[in-house]
């Protein structure tokens, strides 16, 4: 897909007042220099979601919700990147740029394979209308053809031709995935004798199909390849229609094929969704996030069921904030949900199969705990160190802090006492709420020994997000942390460049250029923050975090001349104990935690 330029995003987020765009949709009141409201995110009764002027940015104290207009779009209105960009745009009187960026075209333009893809729809349904054989099998599957309608199914004949010939724009559509050029020129059908799937984006747009064979291939379902329209990573077969059968989705439920789907629809379960013949990605349930607060996996009952659903758990663990909640669904043997609703219990094998759904809490302990022997002193142990992952991979939010108590539980560790042990730098920081809360008459030492607690890093971008002038008094440390082996110091020193020479631009603006950065829901989090202190503690807890960083980068220095040193030494004939021992202490301090 042909990216936005970031010129055209920078010029539409100075155009968009965040403010009007929430206020339309959710009620603010003023609050001091922001405005606040009930978190239209999660269920509260107290209003902790705030909005900046200043920033162009929202947060939310209860459930983490942050972002610009951009993501506030995304979330509430449920729409992809690329289509609440093109809404702002709209409302700002802007044209979305199709194919460039930057003036270098990356892709073909997208209208051509849009339309490449409606042309061979309507040919698809209207050939399914003429093939008495395919809505023979259709009617043997149980589908009626409400279902076949709703779902826009087709038709690909067994010809080489059949949608070539109906095809002006041969090329775009080859672009789109409809068609395969031949090696000695021209193009032949993708898709032949195959029973066909329309995949559609959030706006109903069909950007892909899937073809289950009438006949005898190898390849059972064939799907359309990656396009400009097309990344099977990010989209869901059945969102669209489940979002047209209910507006409020309770849950949504993610089956296997695209008959599982249509089936549950059918028989009264219209919030299934498919995944495109790959397991479940981050993306896929950042996409579902943004749809429903709850998930629920479907698998089979067995061992190869169990496995896939850990794998799924530990895909969904760092999305699981606020309200947000995954469960898992195990069917019986043998069965699959497009079974079971149409055997001899049907809806009800079903509801029961829902109603019996087992939380992510309890399937990740029964992963966490699997052949241990908890009355052991070793086997606790052993629970706890497998639980570090999963518990720092966690949002610091109600979750995190309810599974922690189950560990400590199990492990007869008190719970305090796991939270200190599984603290590091990515968690350390205070939460959002908590640094909202504190008086403003922080005392300098409390805000120091604040600072002591956090890394340097985090410390330095919090206040420099909640207060962009103090770019200006650290463009000496710029080359310094550039120079720094940790990402999360080039972040930094890109933001002190970048504020220091645009004072006046909001922190969204330099939010959305992260946006593809694997650090842009930390940052987001980051820039949420409100510290404690005045203008003067700030700037001096920032020189501070500045300083400490340096110093940091000098003494990483010295342990790389002196490991250096000890390999070389170590070249010419064995160490002794001593120089062995500091070896192994120097070469464990250089691969000590990175801060991200």
């Amino acid at each position: 897909m042909a990216r936005i330029p970031q010129s055209f995003i920078d010029q539409l987020l100075e155009r968009t007042d965040i403010v009007s765009l929430i206020d339309a949709r959710v009620s603010l009141k003023k609050a001091g220099r922001d405005y606040s409201a009930c978190c239209p995110f999660h269920d509260e009764n107290t209003p902790s979601f705030t909005v900046s002027p200043t920033k162009q940015f929202y947060y939310c104290f209860g459930c983490g919700a942050t972002g610009t207009a951009i993501s506030f779009l995304m979330e509430y209105d449920r729409l992809e990147f690329r289509d609440a960009v093109d809404v702002l745009a709209q409302a700002a009187g802007m044209t979305l740029p199709t194919d460039e960026t930057d003036d270098k075209p990356t892709g073909p333009p997208r209208a051509p394979l849009l339309e490449a893809m409606q042309r061979a729809d309507r040919h698809y349904r209207k050939a399914l209308r003429n093939s008495p054989e395919t809505i023979a099998y259709l009617k043997e599957r149980g589908v009626t053809g409400d279902m076949a309608r709703c779902f826009g199914l087709g038709f690909a004949a067994d010809a080489w031709d059949d949608l070539t010939r109906r095809m002006p724009d041969k090329k775009a559509a080859s672009e789109a995935g409809l068609l395969i050029e031949r090696d000695n020129g021209g193009w032949f059908d993708r898709f032949r004798n195959r029973l066909m799937f329309p995949i559609r984006d959030t706006r109903g747009r069909t950007i892909a199909f899937g073809g289950r064979t009438l006949g005898d291939d190898k390849a059972k379902y064939l799907n359309s390849p990656e396009t400009p329209l097309f990344h099977k990573s990010d989209q869901m077969y059945g969102l669209y229609e489940a979002r047209q059968a209910m507006r409020d989705l309770p849950r949504l439920l993610v089956v296997e094929g695209y008959m599982d789907v249509i089936a549950l629809a059918q028989h009264g379960f219209p919030n299934a969704v498919a995944t495109l013949g790959t397991a479940t990605t981050a993306s896929h349930l950042t996409t579902l996030f943004r749809h429903t607060q709850e998930v629920m996996f479907c698998f089979d009952g067995d061992s190869a069921g169990v496995r896939a659903a850990r794998r799924a758990m530990e895909i969904s663990l760092p999305v699981m904030r606020g309200a947000r909640r995954v469960r898992f669904l195990f069917l019986p043997e043998g069965e699959d949900p497009d079974t079971l609703v149409h055997g001899e219990n049907g809806r009800e094998a079903m509801q029961a199969a829902i109603d019996a759904a087992r939380p992510a809490s309890e399937v990740l302990l029964d992963s966490l705990t699997d052949g241990l022997d908890l009355s052991r002193a070793d086997g606790r142990a052993e629970l706890i160190e497998r639980a570090r992952k999963p518990i720092n991979t966690l949002p610091p939010e109600a979750f995190r802090a309810e599974l922690i108590g189950e560990i400590a539980t199990l492990s007869r560790l008190p719970a305090d006492d796991l939270r200190t042990l599984y603290a590091d730098g990515g968690q350390s920081a205070q939460p959002a709420a908590r640094s909202a809360s504190t008086s403003t008459g922080t005392s300098h030492t409390a805000a120091a020994d604040e600072a002591a607690r956090v890394s340097p890093i985090t410390r330095a971008l919090a206040l420099l997000l909640a207060d962009t002038t103090l770019a200006a008094q650290a463009h000496h440390a710029v080359a310094d942390l550039n120079d720094h082996d940790n990402p999360g110091a080039q972040i930094l020193a890109e933001a002190i460049d970048f504020f220091e020479k645009n004072p006046n631009v909001s922190v969204a603006r330099w939010l959305e250029r992260h946006r593809d950065n694997r650090f842009f829901s930390r940052l987001q989090t980051l820039a949420s923050q409100q510290p404690p202190g005045d203008t003067e503690q700030r700037a001096a807890e920032f020189n501070d975090a500045i300083a400490r960083l340096s110093r940091q980068r000098r003494s990483r220095q010295t342990l790389r001349q002196r490991y250096n040193a000890l390999i070389a030494k170590q070249e010419s004939g064995p160490l002794d104990a001593a120089a062995a021992q500091e070896l192994k202490d120097v070469l464990s301090q250089l691969q000590g935690d990175i801060e991200t």
